[in-house]
Formats: structure tokens, C-alpha cells, sequence
């Protein structure tokens, strides 16, 4: 489904945010990535997404090579969606507006079709009696399960998640993870960059442990949480577990 090869990405021709990462996800598989802040894992799940311009390397999403700088491209990079951080919803719309603008300007569908789309999953995510309400009116997890519901709305076959519940109160995660292992459930290629560290070993497949923009070693949870012989991913989950 993801193939990446040698990606390298150098902010202000200084800062080494990604260097020479190789990483293979096939359908249906779930990779969660971990590590220190500012070790690239972020800037991983942007490039992917095509928010920014990888320096060197290749990725292919489903055996195709996206041409990132083509306006061309962007229906192409539908079969993928980005959950942010900060959730970037549009704080002057409502939230139904937000989950039906990329439907009608992206995929051409109709209104009517959009919203019914849209109160799909919001449902889906508990959100239903907030499609009228303002971002501004809600928490941070109602916001995410909203950003989330945005994304489905897109009907991607990849999802993205950047530190989806770094931003939450702490009562206000489990609403939120409870949403993502739903739909990691139902068997959707998925990438997450996580900080907790219990819901990656539960959700996935595979764990790559990122420092210094280099992946330094990707295998199951059984293998990383207990069997690596990495001195440095030892010592950090002694520090975050």
C-alpha cells in the first residue's frame, strides 16, 4: 500500500528532520511510529500525505509514485487521510460545513450527497447532535472526533494520525482512541505517531522507533517492548512506560 525509499527531508538547508527512511506497509497493516519529539516521525507523516516535499527519496502509494508538486495529483492523494495534531477544523463554519467542503470541492459531489455522507460519520463518532454547532463549542475530543469524521468523509483507504490525542485533556483520550481502534478494526491501512505507548502494543503490527530522523529498528510490539536488544529504545521506554 506505502512504499518508502530513502526519504530524506532538511528544513532551512540545516535541520535533518528525516534522513535516508526506508519503511514498507502493506494493506491493512497498522505501523505506529515512536520516539523522542523532534526525531521526524511527524515530518514522515507529512511527506506521505504530500504537506511537504521530501529533498530526496521515493514514495509510492499503491505502487504509484505521486507527483506531489502536480495540482494534478490531488485527487490521487484522496485514497489518504491526515488527522492533525491541533485538529484544524475551520472555526467559522460548522462542523457539517467542515466534513462537506472537501467532499463537494474535491470528489464533485452534491450537496445533498456531501451532508448525507457527512452525518454518516458523525454518527459514526458520536458527533451527530453537533453537526450545527461551531468548532468553538467544543471540546478538544469532540473537535478530534470531528476532525476524524472530516477525514472519513473522504473515504480513504489510508489513514494518517499525527499525535491525534497529544493536544487532549487526559479524560478527553480514550474518547478518541476508542474511535481509531474502531476503525483500525475494520482492517484500514493506518500510520500513527503516538506518544501512548499502551495503545500502540495494543493496535499494531508493527513499531518503528524513530531518532535523529532515522528509523533505527521497525518490528512487532512483542519485539520492541520486550525483546529489542537497542540500548536506546530500552532506555525510552524505561522513561515513558
Amino acid at each position: 500500500m506505502i512504499n518508502i525509499t530513502s526519504l530524506s527531508k532538511t528544513f532551512n538547508s540545516k535541520v535533518h528532520a528525516v534522513a535516508d527512511f526506508s519503511l514498507h506497509i502493506n494493506k491493512g497493516e497498522v505501523i505506529s511510529l515512536i520516539g523522542p519529539s523532534g526525531s521526524g516521525k511527524s515530518t514522515v507523516l507529512r511527506c506521505i500525505a504530500g504537506l511537504e516535499q521530501p529533498d530526496k527519496g521515493q514514495i509510492l502509494i499503491k505502487g504509484k509514485e505521486i507527483n506531489y508538486k502536480s495540482p494534478a495529483s490531488q485527487k490521487e492523494r484522496t485514497v489518504m487521510g491526515f488527522v492533525f495534531q491541533h485538529f484544524n477544523l475551520f472555526n467559522n463554519m460548522t462542523v457539517l460545513d467542515n466534513l462537506t467542503l472537501a467532499p463537494i470541492n474535491v470528489l464533485g459531489k452534491s450537496k445533498q450527497e456531501a451532508e448525507e455522507l457527512a452525518m454518516t460519520y458523525l454518527k459514526r463518532v458520536g458527533m451527530a447532535d453537533k453537526a450545527n454547532e461551531y468548532p468553538a463549542k467544543l471540546s478538544g475530543g469532540q473537535k478530534q472526533r470531528a476532525a476524524i469524521a472530516r477525514s472519513l468523509c473522504m473515504q480513504p483507504e489510508i489513514m494518517l494520525f499525527d499525535e491525534p490525542t497529544s493536544a487532549l485533556d487526559p479524560e478527553m483520550v480514550k474518547e478518541v482512541l476508542n474511535v481509531i481502534r474502531e476503525l483500525i478494526s475494520e482492517g484500514l491501512t493506518t500510520v500513527i505517531v503516538t506518544h501512548e505507548m499502551n495503545f500502540a502494543r495494543e493496535i499494531s503490527d508493527r513499531i518503528g522507533f524513530m531518532e535523529n530522523g532515522q528509523l533505527i529498528e521497525c518490528n512487532t510490539p512483542e519485539y520492541i517492548f520486550n525483546q529489542t536488544q537497542n540500548q536506546r529504545i530500552r532506555d525510552f521506554l524505561e522513561k515513558v512506560l
